[in-house]
């Protein structure tokens, strides 16, 4: 069973919103980037969670410059909501160094990671590109992840990887990656991982949008309405929707019923983007998703499925030009 002691302010959070301190138990696997998470026994529509984290043992909060919990914040600040796209927390609180978030218990609604359904698929593209529709609330002081940290995530940087949990994978993948793929792609997401200022100024050229930043099947609810909730705000931002939808594709490819160049065009079907903005967008798409994944997609050739790499890199190659552009 979970124990509180000494978290006051957590039990104040609890007391404040008619949450009982008992039958609390942590479950079996962490969080992530090192995140402890309560569930309380009862199950169904009482049941509640508790996501407990600290810079000391969170890797994501220290790797994003993260010192105040923006996910937290986020959850203390008001109920997140845009149109049918939510998040389940109620409140957070602080106690020294540990950050609690409460939440309502959606995990019986959470997205396994395995194949979607088309279904699926149209109601998390839809509520997806509804959030991006929105303009990131900005009265909060709220710390947003920024879009250097976020596209140099898992950059090839033993250091910076330390302690990350898949640390071992991400260096083998890079390896990997820059052996396989053409020299101009090699060469271009190097000159990325060295200076990324030139990939931030062309996301400049779109408009900024509420972004989860994190946006991998295992954090999307489907509600039985069809709404979504949302878990796991700790890269929260303020930026274009290219960034939120690459890692998307990237991240998700392997459980998509359509092809990626589909499911791209479904979500532009949805979005409320401007047409000039729409061809930057998908360039700008492909280099974000590249630059976080790409170190998957070699390791997924190396086992012998080769195409995705192939797909990336030959439409990064069409992409790159609009680094050039200002």
């Amino acid at each position: 069973m979970a124990d509180f002691d000494g978290l006051h302010n957590l039990k104040n959070l609890l007391d404040r919103n008619n949450v009982s301190p008992d039958k609390w138990v942590e479950t079996s696997q962490p969080g992530f980037s090192g995140a402890r998470i309560y569930k309380q026994a009862y199950g169904g529509e009482r049941s509640h969670v508790v996501k407990m984290t600290s810079a000391r043992t969170d890797w994501i909060m220290r790797a994003t410059s993260d010192e105040r919990c923006r996910e937290a914040v986020l959850a203390g600040a008001a109920p997140l909501r845009v149109d049918r796209v939510d998040s389940p927390a109620i409140g957070a609180a602080q106690d020294g160094p540990v950050f609690s978030i409460l939440m309502r218990d959606v995990s019986e609604y959470l997205l396994p990671n395995e194949g979607l359904t088309h279904h699926q698929l149209d109601l998390v593209v839809s509520g997806m590109a509804r959030l991006h529709s929105a303009t990131p609330p900005n009265e909060f002081d709220l710390p947003w992840c920024s879009v250097e940290n976020r596209l140099t995530l898992f950059m090839p940087d033993a250091e910076k990887l330390a302690h990350f949990r898949i640390a071992d994978d991400i260096l083998r993948g890079w390896e990997l990656f820059f052996e396989r793929v053409p020299s101009d792609i090699a060469d271009l997401v190097r000159s990325l991982f060295d200076d990324v200022s030139p990939l931030e100024h062309a996301l400049r050229r779109l408009p900024n949008r509420f972004l989860h930043g994190d946006l991998k099947l295992d954090n999307i609810a489907i509600r039985p309405d069809g709404a979504l909730s949302l878990i796991d705000w700790s890269m929260a931002m303020a930026a274009p929707a290219a960034v939120d939808l690459g890692w998307f594709l990237a991240m998700n490819s392997r459980t998509l019923p359509i092809s990626l160049d589909e499911t791209m065009s479904a979500y532009l079907s949805q979005a409320n983007m401007a047409r000039e903005f729409r061809e930057i967008h998908q360039a700008l798409t492909i280099l974000c998703g590249l630059l976080i994944r790409g170190w998957r997609k070699a390791l997924d050739a190396e086992s012998g499925e080769p195409s995705e790499l192939l797909w990336w890199c030959e439409r990064a190659s069409n992409a790159s030009n609009v680094l050039g552009a200002r």
